[in-house]
């Protein structure tokens, strides 16, 4: 079975067919003014999945990751806490990164800070200006949206005459109020850089165009990210492109599910979250990671805190079954789990050939640990089965890699 995977564009499965080379992959990563929270961790841990697999199946991956260091409500944390806000900002990169290595996260190729790519910001919006798409209006300057032709709604579906949008103010700067900004005045307490249009920043959807563009060029295999930002983000990043590049965005859009808590997605924005470290003290990065797998990625997925103990017990389970797979030296009838294995291999990729369903991968592999328990000898042949397909598991998952070391 070939890989297929969900494009939010298309709303249906697709064949992946990349371009000649290599995968070029961008996930959008967090606004970096608090500590990361599970939803966050189920994002990232999901992706890292996705690389893994695209990896593991022979493909060449460019992974690419931006981090947002640059926004308002960094401004108001930093200044609260008597701090510079990138240096505010860098704090809390380190504290992402420190959680990401727990979880055993690859670390994506490039990581983009916004702060650091001004110059190729101040490019885009130049670009868009100069095509005809943004106009500039007291140091702020705003894109166009109305005249993009096929951008605007590729991810929602949703027409022009579908967002009922407030009346423009007598003094407002908009030509339309569907119009966004693209850079934007600082005031003298925000940060800001020197640009054609006075001292200002940018505005949050070109920056990940910008940057993107920059490492994978003017389109991407796969946009990554979590389903709240189809719209206005990847939708305004899609518009941007098509107005600077003439091309789409994103051959392919994925977009993760939430974790929920009482039915309200997991937020810093909204106060309800577990940070990761909070679990981690408790659980260990390999129970969080591999409890966090067991729903397939688009699912909404409501928080339970007694999956990582059953977790725990499931993942005692299958090092049990690695330890005694090491262990075989002959005994047991000729190879009994042989054909047990070779059927969980068989679900176990079609699984993840599935638009990387995770859940049946995960169960394909719990239901073959079941059967080593059950089994009451284990073969020399059975126990090279075993590990052949635990490690090819591990490659993909990113767990159990302790258990199977040298």
């Amino acid at each position: 079975m070939a890989l297929k995977l969900y494009d939010t564009k298309s709303r249906r499965k697709e064949p992946f067919t990349p371009v000649a080379g290599e995968v070029r992959m961008y996930v959008c990563g967090p606004t970096v003014y608090d500590h990361a929270h599970l939803g966050h961790a189920r994002s990232y841990v999901g992706f890292d999945v996705v690389r893994r697999y695209l990896e593991f199946s022979g493909h060449r991956v460019r992974h690419v990751q931006n981090f947002t260091d640059v926004e308002d409500v960094i401004t108001k944390r930093a200044q609260a806490a008597g701090m510079e806000p990138l240096a505010y900002a860098e704090k809390f990169i380190r504290a992402y990164h420190e959680d990401m290595d727990a979880l055993n996260v690859q670390r994506a190729h490039t990581y983009a800070r916004v702060s650091e790519h001004i110059p190729e910001i101040l490019d885009a919006v130049k670009a868009v200006i100069a095509k005809g798409f943004g106009y500039a209006v007291d140091g702020d300057v705003y894109f166009r949206t109305r005249q993009t032709e096929h951008s605007f709604g590729i991810l929602t579906h949703q027409r022009f005459d579908d967002i009922v949008a407030d009346p423009l103010p007598p003094d407002s700067e908009k030509e339309d109020p569907l119009d966004f900004a693209v850079w934007k005045r600082s005031r003298a307490d925000e940060p800001g850089w020197d640009s054609p249009w006075g001292r200002g920043r940018p505005g949050w959807h070109i920056e990940c165009f910008a940057m993107a563009s920059k490492y994978l060029g003017p389109q991407v295999d796969i946009h990554g990210g979590g389903k709240d930002l189809k719209f206005p983000h990847h939708e305004s990043e899609a518009m941007i492109c098509e107005a600077v590049c003439g091309t789409d965005w994103a051959r392919y859009w994925m977009h993760n599910g939430f974790l929920t808590m009482a039915s309200e997605k997991m937020s810093k924005s909204l106060g309800n979250f577990i940070t990761i470290r909070e679990v981690l003290g408790k659980w260990g990065g390999e129970v969080v990671r591999f409890c966090l797998l067991k729903e397939q990625y688009r699912k909404d997925v409501e928080y339970d805190a007694d999956c990582f103990k059953v977790t725990r017990e499931e993942l005692d389970g299958i090092h049990a079954a690695i330890s005694r797979a090491r262990a075989a030296k002959g005994e047991g009838g000729g190879g009994d789990l042989v054909p047990i294995v070779s059927r969980a291999r068989e679900k176990f990729f079609a699984a993840l050939d599935d638009d990387f369903n995770t859940r049946e991968a995960v169960y394909a592999l719990l239901e073959l640990t079941e059967a080593v328990g059950e089994t009451a000898a284990v073969s020399e042949g059975d126990g090279r089965e075993l590990l052949a397909f635990y490690r090819e598991a591990s490659r993909v998952l990113g767990v159990f890699e302790e258990a199977l070391a040298p």
